[in-house]
C-alpha cells in the first residue's frame, strides 16, 4: 500500500474513533473531567457538563472536516478520470504522430522514385533532340502512325503531372497532419499538467484537513490500534465471505460467473489513483483489468467505457454488466454483480467493495453489457 492510500486508510479510521469515542465516552462526561472517578467536590457536575461540551464540539468539527473531505474526494475522483482521459488521448495521438510522420517518409521516397523517373524521361526526350509535335509530325510514315505516336507522348505527359501533382497535395496534407498532431498532443500534455497542479492543491488541502483531524484528541489514538486489529480481521473476513457470496448469487451463465468469481478476487485492494492492478485500483481501473482477462479490452476511463458498450435498461441488468454514475459524462463505474449488488472501488481511503446499487438515484448514468470471450 502507497503511502498517500496509507494516509487516506489512517483518516478513515481516525473518523470512525471519534464516533466510536462518543459513543462510549458521551455517558461519562464527568470522567473526562475527573481520570480518577465520580468527583464529589463542589462543581463537578460543572466540570462534567463542560467535558460533555468540549467532546460535542470535537464531534461537530469532525463532521465538518468529513463534509468537506468528502466533496474533495468527489472532486478527485472526477479529476482522476480526467486525468485518465487525457493521458489515452496523449497515447493515441503519439502514435497517431508517428503513423503520419512514417507516411510522409514513404511518400517522400516515393516521391524520389517518381522523380526519378520523370528526370530519366526528360533526359531522354533531350538525348532524342527535344522532340515537338512537329517532328512526330515529319517523322511518322502514316497518319494512324503519327496519332498512336503524339497520343502516347499525351498520356506520359499527363502521368507525370499526375505524379508531381498527387505528390504535392499528398505531401502537404500530411505535414499538416503532423502539424496538427504535434499542436493537439502539446495542447493535451498542457492540459494533464495543469491536471496534476489541481490534484496536488487538492491533495494539500486533504493533506491539511487530516492532520487538523488527527490532532483533536489524543485518546483516539488508543483506538486506532483496536481498529486496525479489526481490519485485518475484516479482510480475513471478506476473503471468506467472496466464496459464500459467489454461491449465494446462482449465476447460471458460466462467463457471467467467471467474471463475477476474478472481480471478488480483488476485495480489500486498496484505491489507488491511476491503478489497474491488483497492487491498488480505481474504478475504471479495477474494471478494465478484469475485463480484459475475458477478450475486452476497455480504455482506462469510466466515459470512455461507457460509450464503448451496448446500453442496458435497469430492470434487465445481468451479472457482469458495468454499471456508471455521472450522467452525461460518467466519472464512476463498477461491476453489477446479481441481486443489486455490484463490486467498486470506491474512493480515496478506502477498498475494494460490494456496494447496493440504487438505480433510481439522480447521479445514476446507466448500465452497458460487452461481449465477454473465454480466457
Amino acid at each position: 500500500m502507497s503511502n498517500q492510500t496509507k494516509r487516506f486508510s489512517l483518516f478513515g479510521r481516525l473518523l470512525f474513533a471519534l464516533t466510536c469515542l462518543g459513543l462510549v465516552l458521551l455517558p461519562a462526561g464527568v470522567l473526562l473531567a475527573d481520570p480518577g472517578g465520580m468527583s464529589a467536590a463542589p462543581g463537578g457536575s460543572d466540570s462534567g457538563v463542560a467535558a460533555s461540551i468540549q467532546l460535542q464540539d470535537l464531534q461537530a468539527q469532525a463532521s465538518e472536516i468529513q463534509y468537506q473531505v468528502r466533496g474533495l474526494d468527489h472532486d478527485l475522483e472526477l479529476l482522476v478520470e480526467k486525468e485518465n482521459a487525457t493521458k489515452i488521448n496523449i497515447d493515441n495521438l503519439t502514435t497517431q504522430l508517428a503513423d503520419s510522420r512514417h507516411r510522409l517518409d514513404d511518400a517522400r521516397a516515393l516521391h524520389d522514385v517518381e522523380e526519378g523517373q520523370i528526370a530519366a524521361r526528360l533526359n531522354a526526350i533531350y538525348k532524342a533532340g527535344n522532340l515537338n509535335i512537329m517532328d512526330v509530325l515529319l517523322c511518322s510514315g502514316s497518319l494512324a502512325d503519327f496519332y498512336e505516336q503524339a497520343l502516347y507522348m499525351t498520356k506520359i505527359n499527363d502521368q507525370d503531372l499526375k505524379l508531381e501533382t498527387r505528390f504535392t497535395n499528398d505531401t502537404a496534407a500530411m505535414q499538416m497532419l503532423v502539424d496538427s498532431v504535434d499542436r493537439e498532443r502539446k495542447e493535451q500534455l498542457d492540459l494533464r499538467q495543469k491536471q496534476k497542479e489541481q490534484e496536488t492543491e487538492i491533495q494539500s488541502k486533504i493533506t491539511e484537513r487530516q492532520m487538523a483531524l488527527s490532532g483533536l484528541n489524543a485518546q483516539v489514538q488508543q483506538i486506532i490500534a483496536q481498529q486496525e486489529a479489526e481490519q485485518r480481521a475484516e479482510q480475513a473476513r471478506i476473503a471468506a465471505e467472496a466464496a459464500a457470496e459467489l454461491q449465494s448469487l446462482q449465476i447460471s451463465n458460466r462467463l457471467q460467473a467467471e467474471v463475477v468469481q476474478t472481480a471478488l478476487q480483488y476485495l480489500g485492494v486498496p484505491y489507488v489513483w491511476g491503478g489497474d492492478s491488483p497492487q491498488g485500483f480505481d474504478c475504471s481501473g479495477l474494471t478494465k483489468y478484469v475485463f480484459a482477462r475475458f477478450g475486452v479490452n476497455l480504455p482506462h476511463n469510466a466515459a470512455m467505457q461507457f460509450n464503448m458498450g451496448a446500453p442496458v435498461p435497469a430492470g434487465q441488468l445481468e451479472p457482469g454488466d458495468l454499471v456508471f454514475w455521472g450522467p452525461g459524462d460518467p466519472y464512476h463505474v463498477g461491476l453489477y454483480i446479481g441481486r443489486g449488488k455490484f463490486i467498486e472501488a470506491p474512493s480515496f481511503g478506502e477498498t475494494v467493495r460490494i456496494s447496493t446499487l440504487d438505480t433510481s438515484s439522480g447521479d445514476y448514468a446507466g448500465a452497458r453489457r460487452y461481449p465477454l470471450k473465454s480466457p
